[in-house]
């Protein structure tokens, strides 16, 4: 086993609350791919190198790291079943379940159709492990900008895949009711990969009163609006969560700042205070500035960008706080960069 420069996910101040569920992962960021996974390991996910053997709780996301530790391992207090369902590897510990599917180029032919059958295989898929709540979900997918076939805008491979989801998960009466957090990033690999969390019960949709919510984006940005909340909040014993999706600089539903990266990035962390403020006093907690980051992952369109907008992510995230920087299109293609985060609130309730 390789030695590991690791950052944990720092412990939560608060109190536990009694008849609040017990948090049921933790999370690793590393420096390096463990040759194989321990018994308490959820998931594993590597960002860039593809991990060896055959061992479903290994996912590789096709991106290249420039800065920050590119391994993360999720994982479990209690016993972890892992196997393979219909092409979905998963791995469960009887609260939550991580999960993930691959599709090579070949099954892309028709991404609105193949999306549609993915999403709705892995809803049928965790209905019946008895996960039915999604909480986060990621999609990294080659060639996010380039056009699905010959025709408008609409015909762009992120606008098929969102058309899809969309279809998908509509099929479920108030969806838009209960959405997961998630990020779309393009690759510059192969296919699609999506990867998942899911619980037995549902946490909290979390909106951006800066930001139109994204299901209800205007009929300019594609066929159907994407499918995602803005964060999910997850009130453990030993202290919430807030799970935040790939946030950028969005407001209303326009893109501020196009071809200025420092300043969209100040709009994007603007953004992410205004969720936690959303996360705080609704949800009966007393102080926003008590969230604490835990994970950090900061998209990059242009790896060249990286020095001259590291010294404000500095400034804005504490030392200790693993920050990730990986090389991937956002999917909005007038923006430089997005991020996403998970949360902890460190003090009591109101």
């Amino acid at each position: 086993m390789q030695q590991h420069t690791e950052h944990r996910a720092q412990d939560s101040s608060a109190r536990a609350d009694i008849g609040l569920p017990p948090r049921p992962y933790g999370l690793r960021v590393v420096e390096h791919l463990p040759e194989s996974l321990g018994d308490d390991v959820l998931f594993c996910v590597s960002h860039g190198p593809a991990p060896t053997g055959t061992d479903p709780r290994y996912v590789q996301v096709q991106l290249d790291a420039l800065r920050g530790p590119a391994v993360e391992l999720w994982t479990s207090p209690t016993p972890v079943r892992h196997g393979v369902d219909q092409n979905i590897r998963f791995a469960e510990n009887g609260q939550v379940l991580f999960g993930q599917i691959h599709l090579n180029e070949a099954q892309l032919a028709d991404i609105d159709r193949e999306v549609f059958h993915t999403y709705a295989l892995l809803d049928g898929f965790l209905q019946r492990h008895g996960y039915p709540a999604w909480l986060r979900v990621w999609n990294f997918m080659a060639q996010i900008h380039a056009q699905a076939r010959e025709g408008d805008a609409d015909q762009e491979r992120y606008r098929q895949f969102v058309l899809g989801r969309y279809k998908a998960l509509a099929l479920k009466p108030g969806f838009e009711r209960e959405l997961p957090a998630a990020t779309a990033i393009g690759t510059h690999g192969d296919g699609l990969t999506i990867y998942f969390l899911a619980a037995r019960t549902p946490g909290t949709q979390i909106e951006n009163p800066r930001q139109v919510s994204a299901f209800h984006y205007p009929r300019e940005y594609g066929p159907k609006s994407p499918s995602f909340s803005r964060a999910m909040y997850l009130p453990w014993a030993d202290g919430p969560e807030l799970l935040v999706s790939g946030t950028a600089s969005v407001v209303g539903h326009r893109t501020l700042h196009t071809g200025h990266p420092a300043r969209q990035l100040d709009e994007t962390l603007a953004n992410i205070d205004s969720l936690l403020q959303q996360a705080t006093a609704p949800q009966g907690l007393a102080d926003a500035r008590l969230w604490q980051p835990q994970q950090i992952k900061l998209y990059l369109r242009d790896p060249q960008l990286l020095d001259a907008v590291w010294p404000q992510i500095e400034r804005a995230f504490p030392p200790a706080v693993a920050v990730t920087a990986l090389h991937g299109d956002v999917c909005r293609s007038d923006l430089s960069l997005e991020i996403e985060a998970l949360y902890r609130y460190t003090g009591a309730r109101a």
